[in-house]
């Protein structure tokens, strides 16, 4: 005889279900074997100054050991959400490699940038605390900068997109939202586990003026198997939440 499904069991499920409407397409879909991450990024990071807040530079955050927050980054602004919490480990650095660094620190950073020019490669945190560590310094202050703040998970899709839409480990982290229009109820009607379905509601309204679903990015990225899983554009363009495939 079969037995019945633990809490923890109950807990996956639900959420594996609710993605799979939010998405428009099973989480079975994607590549199970690969990693995912939930990224903060977008004006607001600079405005904020947290992109160049010396915590992001810590050999512990950089080397995935412990995370940061800051109170002026916000998912939306309503009782109930997690607070944020970066992975510096996993994040995305812009250097200034014309600012006085070790002969060969540029060189490296050439060899292992993701993005970017020569004068400014973008290189992840990881690549980073191996590199400060080799040369036995960092980047100087005012020649860095976080363009990319990754959300703290576990790595799996599931995780990256609880992440990025304020969930909690459990049903009672879940945050009702009734608002949008009746497009947004429908986009979400067959989310079967009730909570959850009016906690999505605020993440699957394309009309938001907080976190605007940007259903036809997804939808591109599915035909063309870009990298990108979802999208959201923040108030007045000023940040986006993206969930996304960053490793193999």
């Amino acid at each position: 005889m079969t037995s019945a499904p633990t809490i923890g069991d109950d807990w996956e499920s639900s959420l594996r279900q609710a993605f799979g409407v939010l998405l428009g397409h099973p989480l079975s879909g994607f590549d199970p074997e690969a990693e995912y991450a939930a990224c903060y990024s977008g004006n607001w990071l600079d405005e904020s100054g947290f992109n160049r807040d010396p915590a992001w530079l810590e050999p512990a955050a950089l080397a995935g050991r412990a995370t940061i927050s800051s109170e002026h980054l916000l998912l939306l602004d309503e009782v109930g959400y997690p607070e944020l919490r970066f992975d510096p480990s996993r994040s995305v650095f812009e250097i200034d490699a014309a600012a006085g660094l070790p002969a060969g620190f540029g060189d490296e950073l050439a060899a292992v940038k993701l993005a970017g020019s020569d004068r400014w490669p973008q290189v992840g945190g990881a690549e980073l605390v191996r590199l400060t560590a080799r040369h036995g310094v960092g980047p100087p202050a005012g020649a860095w900068s976080v363009t990319s703040a990754t959300i703290a998970s576990d790595g799996t899709l599931l995780d990256a997109l609880r992440v990025a839409t304020g969930i909690g480990d459990g049903f009672d982290s879940l945050v009702p939202y009734e608002g949008g229009d009746p497009e947004t109820a429908a986009a979400v009607a067959a989310v079967q586990h009730a909570g959850l379905r009016a906690h999505l509601r605020a993440f699957c309204d394309p009309g938001s003026d907080e976190l605007a679903l940007c259903r036809q990015d997804m939808r591109t990225a599915r035909e063309e198997v870009g990298a990108l899983v979802a999208r959201w554009e923040g108030a007045v363009d000023q940040y986006e939440i993206t969930v996304r495939r960053v490793g193999p």
